[in-house]
């Protein structure tokens, strides 16, 4: 009986988002200009504090001490048409998240800069409604991470510049569905009940970055990589409410709560970008940024006592993203951006994609705009993601096959404001 929770842990922390800004669970909205040009030129371009999650050295491009705070909100929405076992349907769970963030610098002197972060790099959710066709698959999925993060950036010479940050990560996990097993009858049954997974870790990783600045004020170039985090989630399973008199045995023989532990990754990066200026008002941007998911191949969850209540395989791949970016300084107090990307899926078939992170790969569009005043600066930044229709055929031990056609789009908007001391 010490499996019979598999039903929930199948999927547990493999689905903590509908990805729908990145692969995987991967985030990247923690910068509002960033977002008008499809955060192409990150690290590089200047105009923001929020070098530090991109690549720590870009803090040498701010000439002044200042601080920002803004929000990112993520809209998905998404249809499911399919199968789980006998029963069919269609789903149209419709998400909403809102994205903090926040960072600051103070320049020491003309080499040498201070930074704080403090930002959100993985996490999302999804959340179907009760009843639906797959609810014994995933129900409410949810991950919340929160970096704070500490940097430092030295101009070695007039032209290179290197910079690092410390990533104290925090994650905390949430997930339900639907009690559904077939280690009791050989056939999978709905038992009725749910169960509730939630875990939390705090763990350390690191960023280092380089820049090189060939023709000042004009061409740069950057490199960035961040260290993958371990984190190891330790919580609770809880199955309530489930009534077995079907199969003869008494109502809530399964109800009650178990300590569960599991480790999961959050991955490397290496992310290069270039900026160039073309004419007093043109600029443009690119960037290529590469994240080794292909360790993430197996999801293990165990009880306290190191037996597995859940084994599941997953072979997720190494992604790459590429945007490109432009920037259009209209007048002196009023900057417009616009940009473009392409993201790969880190799912490399069907038969590895499940409700709980139907995964695909996105095209970007984006625009934003800057408003300046004295000290003052006013960002702003929109993109829509168009999601490649994708199909999931996943097969678990002690679950019906899932199998759903999903069809998705995001809209991301996003609002900061920054002073300049």
């Amino acid at each position: 009986m010490k499996k019979i929770s598999s039903a929930l842990a199948i999927a547990a922390v493999l689905g903590f988002s509908v990805q729908a800004n990145a692969a995987g669970y991967q985030l990247t909205e923690y910068s509002t200009t960033g977002l008008g040009r499809s955060f192409a030129g990150a690290g590089l371009v200047g105009d923001d504090y929020s070098a530090i999650a991109y690549n720590p050295a870009g803090m040498s491009y701010t000439t002044r001490s200042g601080a920002q705070l803004g929000f990112s909100t993520v809209g998905i929405r998404s249809t499911a048409k399919g199968t789980a076992g006998t029963t069919s349907g269609k789903e149209s769970p419709y998400i909403v998240r809102v994205l903090p963030h926040g960072f600051a610098q103070y320049r020491l002197n003309d080499r040498t800069v201070l930074g704080l972060g403090v930002y959100t790099p993985f996490g999302l959710a999804t959340d179907y409604k009760n009843g639906w066709f797959g609810k014994t698959h995933a129900g409410r999925s949810e991950i919340q991470t929160v970096n704070v993060s500490p940097a430092l950036s030295i101009n070695v010479t007039d032209s290179v510049a290197l910079g690092a940050s410390v990533n104290l990560q925090h994650a905390r996990a949430k997930l339900t569905s639907e009690v559904e097993t077939n280690k009791l009858t050989g056939t999978p049954l709905y038992l009725g009940g749910k169960t509730y997974l939630r875990g939390h870790d705090t763990s350390l990783g690191y960023t280092l970055g380089a820049t090189w600045e060939p023709v000042k004020n004009k061409t740069r170039l950057g490199v960035s990589y961040r260290s993958k985090v371990v984190q190891d989630l330790r919580g609770k399973n809880t199955i309530s409410d489930t009534d077995l008199s079907a199969i003869g045995l008494p109502a809530g023989f399964l109800n009650g709560t178990k300590n569960i532990k599991t480790k999961i990754t959050t991955p490397e990066t290496i992310t290069l970008s270039a900026w160039q200026r073309l004419t007093d008002k043109w600029s443009v941007s690119a960037t290529a940024r590469w994240t080794r998911w292909s360790q993430f191949r197996d999801l293990n969850i165990y009880d306290m006592a190191g037996s597995a209540v859940s084994e599941t395989h997953e072979h997720w791949r190494n992604t790459w993203f590429y945007s490109l970016g432009a920037d259009y300084q209209y007048c002196k107090n009023l900057i417009f951006r616009f940009g473009g990307a392409y993201d790969q899926s880190v799912v490399k078939g069907p038969e590895y994609r499940t409700a709980r992170i139907p995964d695909g790969r996105r095209i970007w569009t984006s625009l934003g705009f800057s408003y300046m005043k004295n000290n003052w600066q006013l960002d702003g930044g929109y993109a829509h993601l168009f999601v490649k229709d994708v199909k999931a055929r996943h097969k678990s031990e002690g679950m019906s096959d899932f199998n759903a056609k999903y069809s998705s789009n995001a809209n991301l908007f996003s609002l900061a404001v920054q002073y300049k001391f």
